[in-house]
């Protein structure tokens, strides 16, 4: 099965918490799930209150963005189970609420099973209940909160069944053995996501289906993400997220059959000079890979069989690998994998850049829309793309072996 790669982890942390929360500390988890949608057609910021009646805490923290796009962390105490927090904000905002007690320090853990998402409007919201029983809380006054609810009354009853496997997924060490737990999980996963689906198509222009589409641009099929875009009024095609929606549309686009590959240039693995269109005249399968991931390695038998069967009427391999940071594990893995019989270079990903939201024009998988490994692209003679095989937009290794059968024939 694809797994997403590195930096795709990095965008779902919100949504994925079978992920090792250990290397993330938690304002950057907090950064991950508090965004609001800027209102491109709204001139004035508007205020928001949220008053609570809640037992058993002595404080309460909320996470929000504000009006001009920056992260807001603000901490009352609650006095006689009462509190009030107010703040602007220019369109229906994700947030998230946790409650604490006198000198209490919270761990990053700790703060994944207390932290409580809402969505903040311009109006009078109240929220009450048991502070440390999330389930118990309930909130008022947001029409986006009810669709958010709505969504996730359906996902949790799918979350909760796969609830002993997400749990040994978090407990597992062991790679291999995460791998075949997280197969275990994906018919979870496809139900929660057809399910997420139809809650996008039924709110069309909802500010909880724009939030959420962040983390499914990739996880959904192309004609899919379309059909959700192009729902969305004109208002909203205007703001930032929508836009990155459609960045992203374009993204996969220009790594899918019937487009031109986009030529690339750098140093394989010993250090010589490597460049796309220096394979014009050859079928060239781009595999997309890393050395920590377990279905790659897998696949990599199969991979040298199609090698050794076409090479010598005109195919070819370039392997890019997702280990910029760990140069070592990837040459490791080139050998131990004996797959050292074709040609190896390095995604480019500059993370800094990326964790600024800034281009990072070396990074070839950004080039080809990629974001789950594996990924294979099939490319003609002239350059033209004419497979994609892996990923959710791609078929599987048996329809590339098929087709270059029939190429080859």
């Amino acid at each position: 099965m694809a797994r997403p790669n590195k930096t795709l982890v990095i965008n779902l942390i919100k949504k994925n918490k079978t992920m090792n929360m250990k290397k993330k500390n938690l304002f950057a988890l907090t950064m991950a799930t508090c965004l609001c949608i800027p209102a491109m057609a709204q001139k004035k910021t508007d205020l928001f209150s949220l008053s609570g009646n809640v037992n058993g805490a002595d404080s309460v923290i909320i996470y929000y963005q504000n009006a001009a796009g920056k992260i807001i962390n603000i901490s009352k105490p609650i006095v006689n189970k009462k509190f009030l927090i107010s703040g602007k904000i220019n369109s229906p905002c994700s947030a998230s609420v946790m409650f604490k007690n006198k000198g209490e320090e919270i761990s990053q853990q700790q703060f994944w099973d207390r932290r409580k998402e809402i969505y903040l409007e311009a109006a009078k919201m109240t929220i009450s209940g048991e502070a440390m029983n999330l389930n118990t809380l309930k909130i008022t006054g947001s029409q986006s909160q009810r669709e958010l609810e709505e969504l996730t009354h359906k996902t949790d009853v799918v979350r909760k069944e796969m609830e002993p496997s997400s749990n040994a997924l978090m407990q597992e060490k062991d790679h291999e053995k995460a791998s075949e737990i997280r197969d275990q999980l994906e018919p979870y996963n496809d139900r929660i996501k057809k399910i997420t689906y139809d809650f996008f198509i039924g709110h069309p222009n909802s500010y909880v289906t724009v939030n959420t589409m962040r983390f499914y641009t990739s996880r959904m099929k192309l004609d899919s993400v379309k059909t959700v875009y192009n729902n969305f009024n004109a208002n909203l095609k205007k703001t930032a997220e929508v836009k990155d929606i459609a960045k992203e549309i374009a993204r996969i686009e220009k790594g899918s059959p019937g487009n031109m590959a986009t030529n690339f240039t750098t140093t394989d693995i010993n250090g010589k000079p490597l460049s796309l269109s220096d394979f014009k005249g050859k079928y060239v399968i781009i595999d997309f890979w890393a050395s920590w991931c377990v279905p790659c390695r897998k696949g990599n038998p199969h991979l040298i069989k199609v090698f050794d069967t076409y090479k010598d009427k005109g195919l070819d391999i370039i392997g890019i690998s997702d280990d910029d940071r760990n140069h070592s594990a990837w040459k490791k893995a080139v050998e131990q994998d004996q797959i050292g019989i074709w040609h190896h270079i390095l995604r480019g990903l500059d993370m800094d850049l990326r964790m600024k939201n800034l281009p990072n024009p070396a990074d070839i998988s950004d080039k080809y829309g990629i974001s789950s490994l594996p990924t294979k692209i099939l490319i003609d003679p002239s350059g033209k793309i004419i497979g994609r095989y892996g990923d959710t937009n791609g078929g599987s290794d048996e329809d590339l072996d098929k087709k270059l059968a029939a190429i080859f024939q």
